[in-house]
């Protein structure tokens, strides 16, 4: 992966981390809220229930007016209701924290579940490369090891080429300065028989130095 691509990956997993705290945020933010006036209620209802004790009291020692009366069944009403807001305040406070929870764990697992796709998809890609440069590979190394396995094949053709040729020039010396000697005897012989001027005379071949009859060639090692 180069950078670019790295830039661009890094990129969008922040704007995926903007987008769920600033939703988590929101949340939490009408949670904070529902809290806050539930406990808001709470007091007010603590308050008109100490009210509506002492009223209670005082109408038990003497008898209520009209408008007390109204007053406490007004009171008794009011109470009602905020229990029922109460109530219904902390079934939703409760809803909201369970979806909260089930909302963060969700999107974990989903992300989880992305990223290990995400993988699978490398390690597949990443097993298929590799066997792609083991077969490059092996048909290298078979290559090379066929050629020098032809290469030998080729130097040892050639060094007993080369040891037949040597031993072919070795023996055509070897004939070579036998012949000399040969004539040289020849020679001596004739000398001896008419003397030095007339064989000089008669005889025209043109003496032959052994050592330019000699090759040098040494057998090549295989």
């Amino acid at each position: 992966m180069n950078e670019c691509e790295r830039c661009v990956t890094l990129t969008t997993e922040l704007q995926k981390d903007f987008i769920k705290k600033e939703c988590y945020d929101k949340l939490f933010k009408q949670y904070t809220n529902l809290e806050k006036h539930f406990i808001s209620l709470e007091v007010d209802n603590q308050l008109e229930q100490e009210s509506f004790q002492r009223n209670n009291s005082f109408l038990q020692q003497s008898i209520p007016s009209f408008d007390q009366l109204f007053e406490i069944n007004e009171l008794k009403a009011q109470s009602q209701v905020k229990d029922t807001v109460i109530m219904k305040l902390k079934e939703r406070i409760k809803s909201l924290s369970e979806n909260l929870k089930e909302e963060k764990i969700k999107k974990e697992l989903d992300e989880i579940e992305t990223i290990n796709i995400e993988l699978d998809h490398r390690v597949t890609k990443l097993v298929t490369k590799n066997e792609h440069l083991k077969q490059i590979y092996k048909q290298l190394y078979d290559s090379i090891k066929s050629s020098c396995i032809r290469s030998k094949e080729q130097c040892d053709n050639l060094i007993k080429q080369v040891n037949i040729k040597s031993a072919k020039n070795s023996d055509l010396n070897a004939s070579l300065q036998e012949k000399a000697l040969v004539i040289t005897a020849l020679k001596d012989t004739l000398r001896k028989l008419k003397g030095k001027s007339e064989v000089d005379e008669a005889v025209t071949l043109h003496p032959i130095d052994p050592e330019l009859l000699k090759i040098d060639v040494a057998p090549l090692a295989p």
